[in-house]
């Protein structure tokens, strides 16, 4: 985890494709990184588990290229006065409108 003052700031350390807007950038292959503004998404577990509204068809479709893929992604909260990074995650399944993210496990 490593904390950032603001979004664009993460977004710049990462070198990330395309614009430091919210939600989540995806290419072929499946999603890049994904940013929570913590309104609509739930964490359990102390994130061990998240799940990330699906905001529209696009963002499912990549989700479940990740998914084919076993791509995995890098998770942004917003925490109010600045992002988190929580790190590499894997997309899992939906669920009701979600999308379930765990952390990445290393062999």
């Amino acid at each position: 985890m490593r904390p950032f003052r603001n979004f664009k700031e993460a977004h710049q350390f990462y070198k990330y494709p395309s614009t430091y807007r919210i939600g989540t950038i995806y290419n072929t292959t499946g999603v890049i990184r994904s940013y929570s503004n913590g309104t609509k998404d739930i964490q359990k577990d102390n994130y061990k588990r998240f799940y990330y509204k699906i905001e529209n068809n696009n963002v499912k479709l990549a989700f479940q290229n990740s998914i084919a893929n076993r791509k995995p992604l890098r998770l942004f909260v917003n925490m109010g006065n600045y992002v988190m990074d929580y790190g590499m995650y894997t997309a899992e399944r939906f669920y009701k409108g979600y999308v379930k993210l765990v952390p990445l496990v290393k062999n």
